[in-house]
């Protein structure tokens, strides 16, 4: 099964496949999705509400989750993920729709380093 978000909106529910994910980016107190079709739709949610419930998909499963919170802006697909480039300090995705991102350079290092102790490299 298909892991899912189910989000509350004014007009009524809306269902966002995780698996379509490429990124979550905080804005204040709204939060950005950021889809590997290139679409990008944007809740009234803080961030930590999304992360909250990303973990609660993924515990209620026998499935680790692909999420990985990078500082207090972002939640980064990992199986999105096509490169980690510290010294241009960007993030790049296995999808053409998703645009790389730029982020801090210790951030990178960071995620670098759970990427290599996550799959043995």
């Amino acid at each position: 099964m298909t892991p899912k978000l189910y989000i509350n909106t004014r007009n009524g529910i809306e269902v966002i496949r995780l698996d379509d994910v490429a990124y979550l980016k905080a804005d204040g107190n709204y939060t950005e999705f950021h889809l590997t079709d290139g679409k990008e739709r944007v809740q009234l949610s803080t961030l930590s509400v999304y992360a909250d419930a990303i973990a609660r998909v993924f515990s209620a499963s026998d499935t680790p989750s692909p999420f990985y919170r990078m500082g207090r802006s972002w939640i980064v697909n990992l199986d999105h993920v096509s490169s980690v480039d510290i010294q241009h300090a960007t993030l790049s995705f296995d999808s053409n729709n998703v645009k790389s991102v730029t982020m801090s350079r210790n951030s990178l290092k960071t995620l670098r380093d759970y990427m290599v102790e996550l799959y043995g490299i």
